[in-house]
């Protein structure tokens, strides 16, 4: 095939995320979890697989005392306040004021020093006006909703002097399995899914970057004390807001909810992809 003729996948990634978007009713970044109580609940979620996940990452990273991070889609401190924690220097960027601010106050409330906020999307941050590169790590874990991905990445790798972790779907996670199963019923359309990790890692490589890629098991299940919670935990997400949407949702997760010793559960297993490299030169 000649190289005219090979697909720009940067542009692939731009028409998945503007078909993503497209989805009436869909809601993501600050639109969703600008509110401090919306930031609080996600925080507070127990979901069983996000410890062995985030002790994947934090061994990915190898990060050493005096380190600096830059944390990329941050949330309500998932990453930023373990890597603190170790005595890293953790700058975390998140569009969502609501995320930000538990953050901060999780680490005053433990006494975590060495960690800055910026709220903003990254495609937004001009590195040298917004923050103090280089870092010697640069994580975005499943935060990568910049329509230029290509752009975004190579501002990521410019930010970095030692290397750059990415991590992201490799197929349908719990929730966007259950986005396809009820969008229609909720809002009279189809969920479009979100771009996958087969297209971010063509970026890079059309980008000349050649990484490390590894595929891992996505434990997805939630924890609820009772279907009422899980319906609130759902119903900003998915954009159900009237009675008819709720009770839509609150009767598949009646029929889905699995009860187990520690409270009712919506399981699901899929892949994630753990992508990395080391700045060249």
């Amino acid at each position: 095939m000649k190289e005219g003729n090979l697909p720009d996948w940067n542009e692939l990634w731009k028409a998945g995320l503007a078909l993503n978007r497209s989805t009436p009713g869909f809601r993501e970044g600050a639109g969703l979890w600008g509110r401090r109580e919306q930031a609080r609940q996600y925080a507070a979620r127990s979901e069983p697989g996000r410890v062995r996940r985030v002790a994947e990452i934090l061994s990915d990273l190898g990060v050493s005392p005096g380190d600096r991070v830059l944390d990329i889609g941050s949330g309500p401190g998932t990453l930023a306040l373990p890597l603190a924690r170790s005595g890293a220097s953790v700058t975390a960027v998140d569009p969502a004021e609501g995320m930000l601010a538990e953050l901060r106050a999780a680490a005053e409330q433990e006494g975590i020093g060495g960690v800055t906020t910026v709220r903003a999307p990254w495609e937004e941050i001009d590195p040298d006006r917004d923050l103090e590169p280089p870092y010697d790590r640069v994580v975005a874990s499943f935060s990568l909703a910049m329509p230029d991905l290509r752009s975004a990445l190579a501002a990521m790798d410019a930010a970095a002097s030692g290397s750059v972790h990415l991590y992201w779907f490799a197929d349908e996670p719990l929730w966007e399995r259950l986005y396809l199963a009820l969008w229609e019923d909720l809002h009279g359309a189809p969920y479009h899914p979100k771009p996958k990790a087969d297209c971010l890692f063509n970026v890079l490589y059309g980008m000349g970057i050649y990484p490390n890629v590894l595929m891992r098991p996505l434990d997805g299940t939630t924890l609820f004390p009772a279907v009422e919670d899980a319906v609130e935990h759902f119903a900003p997400r998915m954009g159900a807001e009237t009675p008819e949407q709720r009770a839509v949702l609150g009767d598949y997760l009646r029929t889905h909810l699995v009860r187990r010793d520690d409270g009712l559960a919506l399981a699901g297993l899929s892949t994630y992809a753990a992508i990395w490299w080391r700045k060249r030169g």
